[in-house]
């Protein structure tokens, strides 16, 4: 399996300045950076594909320094600016082949959660935490009958009919593997439909590909997950870390 991190955006709502990129916040010794890559390292991950835009050369750079064993290479996105994060997952997958895992790269979680998921979970699925269903900015995934995953809804309350035609499962946290097939129905998708879906995020896209592929939610109950985008949402996930260092 190939591990593919999102890495490109500029993260301007966290403004920090003090440093290069929000992948490289410091929790205890470590970056949320360098905690990706070690657990990708332990779990034996082929190799890792870094998708950088906004100071792109400070990231390079801090990767190469943690002399890792794992293979890791890196995509240039020069278009991160004007473009949403489905053009990075595109671009971290295309012309690759095997099964994936993909990172959103500014999220913090226990490291057990992402070990057992890879261990227990199987492609094509999406890690999801417990979330209040009214939980406006949340990307809450709906759930089928058959417990496989109809879609995802961000940004947005779900509808009357949403609620009573689907089970919500909770809230997509940032890592999700992928078959050979998805990954390539997804490349073929974009391209095909670039302009739809260029400053989209990785959800709406992925709404495309559910009705032909199963794809199934795997539940971390235990949370302590948190994506990253303001100084407050820092500043917690910085209290969970230090109240939970065993976990972390």
């Amino acid at each position: 399996m190939q591990a593919v991190i999102l890495l490109a955006g500029y993260g301007s709502r966290l403004k920090r300045d003090d440093i290069p990129h929000k992948c490289l916040l410091p929790f205890g010794d470590e970056t949320l950076l360098s905690r990706h890559l070690s657990v990708l390292e332990s779990l034996g991950m082929e190799q890792t594909v870094l998708v950088v835009g906004h100071n792109k050369a400070a990231i390079k750079n801090y990767a190469h320094s943690l002399d890792l064993s794992m293979p890791v290479e890196f995509v240039d996105n020069d278009r991160y600016e004007t473009t949403g994060n489905t053009l990075s997952l595109v671009m971290g997958l295309r012309n690759r082949e095997g099964e994936f895992l993909v990172m959103d790269g500014d999220v913090l979680y226990p490291r057990a959660a992402l070990e057992d998921y890879v261990r227990q979970s199987r492609p094509s699925s999406f890690a999801i935490t417990p979330v209040d269903i009214d939980d406006t900015e949340a990307t809450k995934v709906l759930l089928r009958a058959d417990q496989t995953i109809e879609s995802f809804v961000t940004k947005r309350d779900l509808t009357k009919e949403e609620k009573s035609k689907f089970h919500m499962a909770g809230e997509a946290i940032g890592f999700f593997m992928l078959t050979q097939a998805v990954a390539s129905q997804l490349a073929t998708l974009y391209d095909r439909e670039e302009a739809r879906f260029i400053q989209a995020l990785w959800e709406i896209i992925f709404n495309e590909i559910t009705p032909y592929h199963e794809i199934r939610p795997y539940l971390i109950p235990s949370g302590g997950c948190i994506e990253i985008d303001t100084q407050e949402d820092y500043e917690e996930a910085l209290r969970l870390y230090q109240s939970h260092s065993e976990k972390y």
